[in-house]
C-alpha cells in the first residue's frame, strides 16, 4: 500500500525552476532597457583584488562610472558579487572564478554565483553581458542550476515563479533562437535528473521511477516499455533479480526509445538505478547511508537523457535503458555465496551482496545490446567507491572494449567541460573475475585492488563485442566537487557527456 507522500504527482513536486524554464522569455539583444545587468569582473594576476571588466561590449563610459562607483565603494574581488545603481540602472558585478580550467566550466560558475547573489531581489528582467571567451548559453545553463532549490518536500513549500525574472537577456551576444531553445530543453532536462537524484527513497522507489519514465514517454510520445518482474524473469535476468530479493518493492527494467534522423544507427544508454542502496546482507556503516537514494544517479542520468532527446532530435536513433531496483536485507535476500545466472547464460557466485551494480548492469547491458544492437553502448553508473581512490570527486572513470569509442566519449566529456579519466582493462587482471564454483565471480579478492577496473572488466563479460563504454560516476554524481557544479546534492554528471556523445555521434 502506497503512503500519502508516494501518491503526490512527480509534477507537482518538481522545483519551481522547472516551471520557470516554461514560462521565462531568453533571447540574445544588444539591448535590455530597464534590465538589471550582470558583468563579468576578472582579477589581474599580480594583485588578485584588482579588477578589470570582461565586458567587451559594454560602453566605454558606463564601464568608466561603475569602476568609479566599485572604487569609491572599496570594493574587493575576495569580497564577492557587488550591486551597483549608476544612471538609474541596477548592475550586479560577479567575479570571474580563478580555480577553474574549462571555459565552459568557468560560464557555468559565473551562472551559479549570479544566481546566488540576485535571486533574492525579485528582477523581473535580468540581463547578461556578453564576456570574451565565455559562452552566453553556458552562463545561463548555470543561472538557471542556481535557481533549482532541493527543498520540495518541505510541508509548507508553495510555488512561486514570480519572484524569477520573467525576461532573461543575453546582453550583446549573437547567439541563434534554437540555441536558446536547446539550452531551455537541457535545463529542463537537469532539473529532472537532479529532482530524482535528490528526491528521498521512499518517493523515488523503483515503481514510481518507472511510472515517471512512462509518462515522459507518453507526455512525449516516445516508443517506450516496462518490464515487470514476471517479464524479466522470463528473459532469464537472474543477476538483475538477486539484487531486488531483499527489497519490498519488485524491480523494473525502463526502455525508452527516441527515433534519430538517421535511422540506421543506434546509440544505447545505460543507467544503473538503485534507488536505494543498504549493502544488501553486505551491509553498509549507518553513517551516511541516508544518502545511498543517490545509487540511481546513472538511471536519473539517462532519464534526463531521454527528457533532453524528447525535445531535441538526435542525428541517429537513442534508446535509454535503466535497471532499477532497491538493494535490501531481509531473508529472503541474495546472500554472499550464493550463485545466480545471469540472461547472457553466465553464472555468477556473489561474493559481496553490496557490489550489486554490476550484477544489475550485467542483464540490463545484455539486454540493450542483443534487443537494438547498437552501435555504441554506453553505461553509467555509481559503481565503486574505489574510483574516488583514484580520482577523487573532480572527475570520471572511462572503460571501454574499443578505443575509438572510448575517444569519441572522452572528447564529449572535453567539449561539454566534464572531467573524464579512462583507465585500463588490464588483461592481466581478466582472471581475477572468474569465479570458482560459478563463470564469474562479483568482486575480486582484496588483495586483487584496482576495484574500479575489476567492475569494468566485470561488465566487459556481458557486452560481447559490441562497442560499449562504461562511466563510473561515484565520485562525481553526489556532492560534486567537480568544475563549474553545484557543491551539494545530486549533480546530473554524466548528463553533459552522454548527450554530446549522441549529438556527435559518427561511425
Amino acid at each position: 500500500m502506497r503512503h500519502a507522500l508516494q501518491n503526490e504527482s512527480w509534477k507537482n513536486l518538481l522545483p519551481d525552476s522547472s516551471d520557470w524554464l516554461n514560462i521565462v522569455q531568453v533571447a540574445a539583444g544588444q539591448a535590455a532597457a530597464g534590465a538589471h545587468t550582470v558583468i563579468v569582473v576578472k582579477g589581474q594576476d599580480d594583485n588578485k583584488d584588482a579588477f578589470a571588466f570582461n565586458a567587451p561590449k559594454l560602453d566605454a563610459e558606463l564601464v568608466r562610472k561603475l569602476t568609479a562607483a566599485a572604487a569609491a565603494l572599496g570594493w574587493k574581488l575576495s569580497a564577492g558579487p557587488l550591486h551597483l545603481a549608476v544612471d538609474g540602472s541596477a548592475f550586479t558585478l560577479v567575479p570571474q572564478s580563478t580555480v577553474k580550467v574549462h571555459a565552459r566550466q568557468v560560464a557555468r560558475q559565473l551562472g551559479l554565483d549570479a544566481a546566488k547573489a540576485t535571486k533574492e531581489l525579485k528582477i523581473s528582467h535580468l540581463a547578461f553581458a556578453a564576456a570574451e571567451g565565455l559562452s552566453a548559453t553556458e552562463v545561463f545553463d548555470g543561472y538557471a542550476s542556481g535557481l533549482y532549490t532541493s527543498a520540495v518536500f518541505k510541508g509548507a513549500r508553495k510555488k512561486d515563479v514570480q519572484s524569477f525574472p520573467a525576461r532573461v537577456t543575453l546582453l550583446g551576444s549573437d547567439v541563434s533562437a534554437d540555441a536558446i531553445a536547446q539550452q531551455i530543453a537541457f535545463a529542463k532536462a537537469q532539473v529532472l535528473t537532479r529532482f530524482l537524484q535528490d528526491a528521498p527513497a521512499n518517493y523515488i522507489n523503483p515503481i514510481k521511477l518507472a511510472e515517471i519514465a512512462q509518462e515522459i514517454a507518453q507526455d512525449n510520445g516516445l516508443k517506450h516499455k516496462i518490464l515487470d518482474k514476471e517479464q524479466m524473469t522470463k528473459l532469464g535476468m537472474g543477476s538483475f533479480l538477486s539484487v531486488s530479493d531483499g527489497g519490498g518493492t519488485e524491480p523494473r527494467t525502463i526502455v525508452i526509445e527516441i527515433e534519430g534522423k538517421d535511422k540506421s544507427k543506434t546509440v544505447a544508454l545505460v543507467g544503473k538505478g538503485l534507488t536505494f542502496d543498504s549493502g544488501g546482507i553486505s551491509i553498509k556503516p549507518s553513517a551516511g547511508m541516508e544518502e545511498m537514494k543517490y545509487d540511481m544517479s546513472g538511471g536519473a542520468a539517462v532519464l534526463g537523457a531521454a527528457h533532453f532527446f524528447a525535445k531535441v532530435k538526435p542525428p541517429v536513433n537513442v534508446v535509454c535503458v535503466v535497471g532499477t531496483t532497491e538493494n535490501m536485507p531481509s531473508g529472503n535476500a541474495t546472500k554472499p555465496g550464493d550463485v545466480v545466472r545471469a540472461m547472457n547464460g553466465k553464472t555468477i557466485e556473489v561474493h559481496n551482496t553490496d557490489a550489486e551494480g554490476r550484477l544489475v548492469l550485467a542483464d540490463v547491458l545484455h539486454y540493450a545490446i542483443t534487443e537494438y544492437k547498437p552501435q555504441l553502448t554506453i553505461d553509467i553508473a555509481t559503481l565503486t567507491g574505489a574510483v574516488l581512490m583514484a580520482l577523487g570527486c573532480v572527475g570520471a572513470a572511462v572503460m571501454s572494449n574499443d578505443q575509438a569509442s572510448a575517444q569519441n566519449v572522452l572528447d564529449a566529456g572535453a567539449s561539454e567541460g566534464e572531467p573524464l579519466w579512462q583507465l585500463p582493462l588490464w588483461a592481466e587482471l581478466e582472471k581475477e573475475t572468474k569465479g570458482d564454483i560459478a563463470d564469474l565471480k562479483n568482486i575480486a579478492k582484496p588483495s586483487v585492488k584496482g576495484g574500479t577496473i575489476m567492475g569494468g572488466l566485470f561488465l566487459k563479460e556481458f557486452v560481447g563485442d559490441s562497442k560499449w563504454v562504461h562511466l563510473d560516476i561515484a565520485g562525481t554524481g553526489w556532492n560534486c566537487q567537480a568544475l563549474g557544479y553545484p557543491s551539494g546534492g545530486g549533480s546530473t554528471f554524466g548528463l553533459r557527456t552522454m548527450v554530446a556523445s549522441c549529438m556527435k555521434f559518427h561511425q
